[in-house]
């Protein structure tokens, strides 16, 4: 692929979660109405429909060829498009929700003939944090007029923290729950920021040291993973549109229950 073409992707991706992101930051404190969706505690709303509905007309307009599989309005295009848009509008609802400001707007970029991730971004408003990568270009954040390059945990920090996500499934946050101990050997503590887009990217801007969550959809960890990836993290992706995330550090050895590359 043309490196112009990556940078053209790349630089859509970001216009396009930056106008979703300004919806959301346009919401907070507002009046909000929340839908229950299959699980109980997995809603959305209508902010997360709004920012939707503007980062697929925003790459529409300058991209009409592409399809784009998002979380609210389902996949769309033509199954030929040369690329392949992966958008959360709003991962961390229950976050935005209830005043935690740990979310954002997620976009990726796909190679359909490759399956390669070309370009990521997540920008999380309230947190003044824009998050992207580009395939084999590197990882950056842009915070408060600064950016800088990503590459992940000190390998010499003394405290090495496990980033981690749990499902809206009961049985499946049991299975979280009792796996959580064969993970943590290697590390100190743990946190959960409630959107898995941003727990990868706390992992590649060297927050936590890793990040693993083994039950999300596609348009979860799309972006982040390539953040993670291009931060000089492992990531192991899930081989369909739903299954777990492994993100991790070369130093830092990880079990990974059958997981396979992509």
């Amino acid at each position: 692929m043309p490196a112009s073409i990556a940078e053209d992707l790349l630089t859509i991706a970001r216009g396009a979660a930056g106008a979703g992101a300004l919806i959301l930051d346009a919401s907070v404190g507002a009046h909000i109405s929340v839908t229950a969706k299959s699980e109980l505690g997995d809603i959305v709303t209508d902010v997360d429909r709004r920012a939707e509905q503007t980062i697929r007309n925003y790459i529409g307009a300058r991209r009409p060829d592409d399809a784009i599989t998002g979380e609210e309005y389902g996949a769309t295009g033509s199954d030929a498009a040369a690329y392949r848009w992966s958008i959360d509008p709003l991962d961390g609802t229950s976050n935005f929700v209830t005043g935690i400001p740990y979310f954002g707007a997620s976009v990726a970029v796909q190679e359909v003939a490759t399956g390669r991730w070309i370009a990521g971004v997540v920008n999380a408003p309230v947190l003044r944090q824009e998050y992207f990568a580009q395939a084999d270009c590197g990882a950056w954040l842009v915070s408060r007029g600064s950016t800088v390059q990503l590459t992940g945990a000190d390998p010499d920090a003394d405290t090495v923290l496990f980033g981690t996500g749990f499902s809206y499934s009961r049985e499946m946050r049991a299975r979280q729950f009792a796996d959580l101990p064969l993970y943590m050997e290697n590390f100190t503590d743990v946190r959960s920021v409630g959107s898995a887009a941003l727990g990868l990217c706390m992992a590649a801007d060297g927050s936590t040291s890793a990040f693993v969550e083994t039950d999300l959809y596609e348009f979860d960890w799309a972006a982040g993973a390539l953040i993670a990836d291009e931060a000089g993290l492992t990531v192991i992706r899930p081989e369909g549109h739903r299954g777990g995330i492994w993100a991790y550090p070369p130093h830092i050895p990880l079990s990974i229950p059958g997981a396979s590359h992509e």
